[in-house]
């Protein structure tokens, strides 16, 4: 058994959040925590349904985390970069941490499902900014097909 000096223990004790916070700010470690979240909203025993009251999600092929970034990996080679798929913006790995936290970072990389009546499965997940899919998280897909008609008919008599 290794044993540390008093200084070394406490400089390891110092320095651990700073490098806790360095690996959740790198794509593996920022990943973490979003299959972390995945395996929160796909577990019925989790404390994130029975505190918020929500719906179990389904899980139906994301193996873990290296599974995401070879997904994450795919898509950026398609935009040519880490950007939104939908909006182009390029997205970040920032974490809110601290004194003064406000809230999510609007460019973080997040998962979106694109059909939500789909679980989360290779072929009907995204990455995304987390402002687009705070917004589009209460849009169907036959919701976005009836705000495309009513809009090409608009037009139409405009």
């Amino acid at each position: 058994m290794q044993h540390r000096s008093k200084e070394a223990l406490a400089n390891r004790k110092k320095m651990q959040p700073v490098w806790d916070e360095k690996y959740l700010r790198s794509e593996k470690g920022f990943f973490k925590e979003i299959w972390n979240g995945i395996k929160n909203r796909c577990d019925k025993n989790s404390g994130y349904h029975k505190l918020n009251k929500r719906t179990v999600q389904v899980n139906n092929g994301i193996r873990d985390r290296d599974h995401l970034l070879e997904l994450w990996e795919k898509q950026k080679k398609l935009l040519g970069g880490p950007y939104c798929i939908y909006t182009g913006v390029e997205l970040t790995t920032v974490k809110n941490s601290g004194k003064g936290y406000t809230g999510r970072t609007k460019t973080n990389i997040s998962v979106d499902r694109i059909d939500p009546s789909l679980p989360y499965q290779e072929n009907n997940i995204v990455f995304c900014s987390w402002e687009f899919n705070g917004r589009k998280a209460g849009v169907t897909i036959d919701d976005c097909k009836k705000i495309l008609r009513v809009y090409e008919e608009h037009r139409a008599r405009n």
